[in-house]
């Protein structure tokens, strides 16, 4: 029933049916280390002068009655479990990569991978980076190869990658879970604080400093790392933030718009399905149902031209795990105060929306977006002799999902954080699909982690650019300052963001400096969405 056997090839993404429901972790390493954590023993392997552990469990199997359930401590072991190779993925059917060592999908996949820069000691006390992927909340995994953290590593922090739960099993609401939990709808965002916590409570074992964590993630995993600002539950778990493409007040511009109660009807449409109400009963028999089919409901498009789901599930504001009017927390102060580096891409829209749109799409999703609003919005982004409709969607996509909600959340935490800013413009030499898109959503990434070579178009260009950006954010992990540390190839001086006269770093052919670009219309864009400024 579930094609658990087939791949289906479309466009750039490809679309990934799961082959198992089992975790299997795979032995036989000829060389690794051994360490104790919390939880019992385990082995890694050594390569490239790093030690990676994968595959860790930081939290039980989410099943049964832990099925839309806050997450529980892992079991504990005793022999020594084999951690060489990455566990399995979230259940998903949408892939963007086929840089997977392991596509097995499970439910019993709350697990996170590690990298060291040496034989783990307790007293190395060295800094951590926590990386949270992307996915529309619908698919990903910490195993994707663009996210291996032997660059990290090899630079003296210690890396780690988590999953956490997706679409439906993700991101349910319902009354029924609020009343026995307390919290509802977030059950991702509660993975990624448990994970956290496991690297509170064990990370010295790898040689890291619990007191000097920092997070980070891309798209999804940026609005988690913002959500996570936000939070309560996740105070003191880190002292810094690194948000790539977006932040959690994006939500507003989706589905659900992040409210509590239109979230559990829409999450109830979609139990409705399987006759379940809103009731302990119903949540039982919700809880029986497979996890596969459960999450195919749940999906996420990367071209957004075709038909919105419904039931398409992502964080709300609850009031416990995020707060209900994250704008007026931002505002009043009320979020995790930490040092904060943020940024986004020229063409984040491109990946998202193809050239061939219309008007009429362009009328439809932009409707979609600003609701009443859009007739103000429509006049000040008109399709015209400049403007395509594609271009105009696309710009109005990045806009709600990637760029205007960094400039809030920017604003708010430099009156009493250090904030850093950046625009990354790079086409990168010998990638057909950057020569197609510009600098588009994701295109970052590679030289983030300083994993080009992954990616097969290495040059002088790229590789330079690559050191740079892998610089800038080690400094920024060991010091919260990505000017301090190891020197990058370029010795521009990347400006403290000020609100009252915002400047950026821009990655490009050449690293430069000056003013944040299209301020004026996020400010305009951020008014409409969620109601901040004049």
């Amino acid at each position: 029933m579930h094609g658990r056997n087939s791949i289906i090839f479309i466009g750039m993404a490809c679309l990934l049916f799961p082959v198992s429901a089992g975790t299997v972790f795979a032995s036989g390493a000829s060389a690794g280390t051994s360490l104790v954590t919390k939880n019992g023993p385990i082995k890694g392997v050594r390569a490239k002068g790093v030690y990676a552990y994968k595959g860790i469990p930081y939290a039980k199997a989410p099943v049964g009655d832990l099925r839309f359930a806050p997450p529980q401590d892992a079991e504990p072991w005793t022999e020594v479990r084999d951690c060489t190779k990455y566990g399995p993925i979230i259940p998903q059917w949408l892939t963007v990569s086929l840089r997977l060592d392991n596509t097995e999908q499970s439910e019993d996949a709350l697990i996170l991978n590690v990298w060291t820069p040496s034989a783990p000691k307790k007293n190395d006390k060295l800094p951590v980076y926590v990386f949270i992927h992307g996915g529309g909340y619908a698919f990903g995994s910490g195993n994707e190869k663009d996210y291996d953290g032997t660059g990290f590593a090899q630079d003296g922090v210690v890396a780690v990658t988590i999953n956490y739960r997706l679409s439906t099993l993700g991101f349910f609401a319902s009354n029924e879970t609020y009343n026995q939990y307390g919290t509802t709808g977030n059950w991702g965002i509660l993975d990624q604080i448990k994970a956290l916590e496991w690297v509170r409570d064990n990370i010295a074992e790898f040689g890291g400093d619990p007191d000097q964590v920092t997070i980070g993630g891309e798209s999804a995993g940026s609005l988690s790392v913002s959500a996570l600002v936000l939070s309560p539950l996740a105070k003191g778990l880190f002292r810094s933030a690194i948000m790539e493409s977006g932040a959690i007040l994006a939500a507003q511009a989706m589905a659900s718009r992040g409210d509590l109660q239109k979230s559990i009807e829409q999450s109830q449409e979609l139990a409705g399905i399987f006759g379940a109400s809103d009731t302990a009963e119903g949540l039982a028999y919700l809880r029986r149902l497979d996890g596969y089919v459960l999450n195919y409901l749940s999906p996420f498009s990367l071209d957004q031209t075709k038909p919105a789901t419904p039931f398409y599930l992502t964080p709300v504001f609850d009031g416990v795990a995020l707060p209900k009017d994250p704008v007026a927390a931002l505002r009043e102060g009320n979020y995790n105060k930490v040092n904060l580096l943020l940024g986004f891409n020229h063409d984040e829209g491109t990946l998202l929306i193809p050239p061939t749109v219309d008007a009429g799409f362009y009328e439809n999703f932009g409707s979609r977006m600003a609701g009443e609003n859009w007739p103000v919005v429509a006049e000040r982004f008109p399709v015209d002799e400049h403007n395509t409709a594609a271009q105009r969607a696309q710009q109005m996509l990045a806009y709600a999902w990637f760029t205007a909600s960094e400039k809030v959340f920017a604003d708010a935490l430099a009156s009493n954080n250090r904030v850093f800013m950046y625009n990354f413009n790079f086409v990168a030499q010998g990638d057909p699909q950057s020569a197609a898109l510009g600098a588009y959503h994701t295109a970052e990434l590679p030289y983030v982690f300083n994993n080009i070579a992954l990616k097969g178009f290495v040059s002088a260009e790229n590789e330079k650019l690559a050191k740079e950006m892998h610089t800038r954010w080690i400094n920024f992990i060991k010091n919260g300052d990505p000017n301090v540390g190891i020197t990058p190839p370029t010795v521009a001086q990347w400006p403290q963001y000020n609100p009252e006269n915002p400047d950026v770093i821009f990655f490009d052919n050449e690293i430069t400096t000056g003013p944040l670009p299209n301020q004026e219309d996020f400010d305009f864009i951020a008014h409409i969405l969620y109601g901040v400024g004049n």
